[in-house]
């Protein structure tokens, strides 16, 4: 299972949200390029980035960061307001080797099937689950479908893999959401988890039930797990 460090951005900085409250949010007074840097040097190769204010803004507001990144030659998967087909062409072109995509493929019935034939596995569904409904548009629009249902519509217009954020656990370190993931998998490696994921057991948990990747952010910032046990817990190798 591949381990995705966070870096959550705003206003150049790096932050954390409380459940994607802004008005929870935490600077940790960091620059993103050093704290990827740092990333790389305990070993990790893959880095998750989320611009929250491109998020908030409707439209991607740290290519710049972006591309400093991605020039360190980690795999850099990166989302936050990518809402036009554009957003996402420029997100690729500042070095993202993978896009996160949430309210677009939502908003309209035909664009789902147009994003994944015009981007392939470039191209990552955001589900992202409050009260266990799929909401968008920075949390803030909930659609009438479950995460289930929306991942299985989502598999046959030809996605190959899915981010799933369990919202309410978002920024708490209360732990991951096992029962949801479990119930997603349906025996496939195509989903990564975010949210709530706190612990060493908690990666082992997840790649217990055979998922992609996990996503860990706030934890590693205030000390709930290091950077080198998240990896050993995602490889699975014996200590």
């Amino acid at each position: 299972m591949i381990l995705f460090p966070a870096i959550d951005l705003f206003g150049g900085d790096v932050v954390r949200l409380t459940k994607g409250d802004f008005s929870k949010r935490k600077d940790y007074g960091l620059s993103p390029l050093e704290t990827a840097k740092n990333f790389l040097d305990a070993g990790c190769t893959y880095i998750h980035i989320v611009d929250l204010e491109g998020a908030k803004e409707g439209r991607p507001c740290h290519l710049e960061v972006l591309e400093q990144i991605a020039s360190l030659g980690m795999f850099v998967q990166y989302g936050g307001g990518l809402r036009s087909e554009g957003s996402i062409r420029d997100a690729l072109s500042a070095g993202a080797d993978r896009v996160m995509i949430g309210s677009l493929l939502f908003k309209d019935d035909d664009m789902p099937c147009h994003i994944a034939s015009e981007f392939g596995p470039a191209a990552m569904p955001a589900i992202d689950v409050k009260a266990g409904k799929v909401v968008h548009s920075g949390w803030l629009s909930e659609t009438d479908m479950g995460p289930k249902e929306a991942i299985s519509r989502l598999r046959n217009t030809g996605f190959s893999i899915f981010l799933v954020t369990n919202t309410d656990r978002d920024g708490m370190m209360s732990g991951t959401d096992t029962e949801l993931y479990k119930e997603l998998t349906e025996g496939k490696n195509d989903i990564v988890a975010a949210g709530g994921i706190t612990t060493v057991n908690d990666i082992i948990s997840l790649k217990a039930l055979g998922l992609a990747g996990a996503i860990v952010g706030k934890s590693l910032y205030e000390g709930g797990i290091t950077i080198s046990d998240a990896l050993w817990a995602a490889s699975g190798r014996k200590q």
